[in-house]
């Protein structure tokens, strides 16, 4: 397969990046600018030699239709897109980059009748607990975002109903929830990884939301479902819900402190505003996924690789 990947320069975009060239698929990268600070963390320089690139911007449609017709693209994976922070300080832009582009997305699938595109949508399309009575949010269930960005992939997920119902445009959207591990640099909820970071390196992080239970999804997981979808049959469900491992902030807290001890972490108090807690039970019968890593788990894959990327990460 030649597979384009939107914004795979990315956290998400490196780890499926990697498991793309080592199934021995071609990943083809659509980005801004040809960036390899976080492919560095995730590939080895001979994974990254393998990567095709083409620079362009997700709101130019003829852009990207000439990078699907040139590069032979087969399938895509969508995962360019603003961050939480980024679209509530404009919200238009914000408009523009995560709905039009993706808009522009499904039009080159269809135009193109490429046979599977797979791309993220995000639970910020949910609201808070006491939106759903306090109740497990099922696949289904009623958006009521609290930010701009959960009200864009909201949009998107319309629009994604609309090309599979009107043109029979096959793909697959996935709401991620909080995902950590090596990579994960920006948005509201990359505060557990840099939490991770800090006590790896031995220094001092104040860990906000410490009142809140959230989904801890780990990124290896994240690039697994990626890839599972981008060869799935066709699906019954348009966008599912993707579960991790539903635990307090506390929890990832004394997990920390256990696997790294003197690790220098305090707590603030206060909630992200948002439910973590989902039923992914539609994701695991129909595509089969169920999440191999627990928090723990993630927390010393985590740990373990930040040690490893020590001198080029802190010189």
């Amino acid at each position: 397969m030649n597979v384009l990947i939107t914004g795979g320069f990315g956290c998400i975009g490196s780890y499926v990046i990697r498991d793309l060239l080592r199934a021995g698929e071609t990943a083809v990268v659509y980005d801004l600018l040809e960036d390899h600070t976080i492919p560095r963390m995730v590939l080895t320089p001979q994974e990254i030699d393998q990567i095709r690139f083409v620079q362009g911007d997700i709101t130019d449609l003829p852009s990207i239709m000439r990078a699907v017709k040139v590069e032979k693209i087969d399938r895509i994976v969508h995962l360019a897109s603003w961050q939480v922070p980024a679209c509530q300080a404009n919200p238009a832009m914000a408009l523009r980059v995560v709905c039009e582009g993706t808009v522009n997305i499904f039009e080159a699938q269809r135009v193109f009748e490429l046979p599977r595109l797979v791309w993220a949508s995000s639970v910020a399309v949910f609201g808070s607990p006491a939106d759903y009575g306090g109740n497990r949010v099922t696949n289904d269930d009623p958006h009521y975002p609290k930010f701009v960005y959960g009200a864009c992939k909201s949009l998107c997920e319309r629009y994604a109903d609309h090309y599979f119902a009107e043109y029979g445009c096959d793909n697959i959207g996935l709401r991620f929830t909080s995902v950590y591990g090596v990579g994960r640099t920006r948005g509201m909820s990359s505060f557990t990884t840099k939490m991770i970071e800090a006590a790896a390196y031995g220094e001092s992080y104040a860990v906000p939301f410490g009142d809140d239970i959230v989904d801890w999804q780990f990124v290896e997981d994240v690039a697994t479902v990626v890839t599972t979808a981008l060869a799935a049959a066709t699906t019954r469900t348009r966008t599912f819900t993707v579960k991790g491992d539903y635990r307090s902030v506390q929890d990832g807290v004394d997990a920390v402190r256990a696997l790294a001890p003197g690790a220098d972490l305090s707590v603030e108090g206060g909630v992200f505003g948002i439910q973590w807690d989902y039923d992914a039970s539609a994701l695991e019968d129909e595509l089969g996924f169920v999440p191999a890593y627990g928090m723990e788990a993630g927390i010393q894959h985590t740990l373990d690789r930040f040690a490893e990327l020590r001198p080029m990460l802190r010189p």
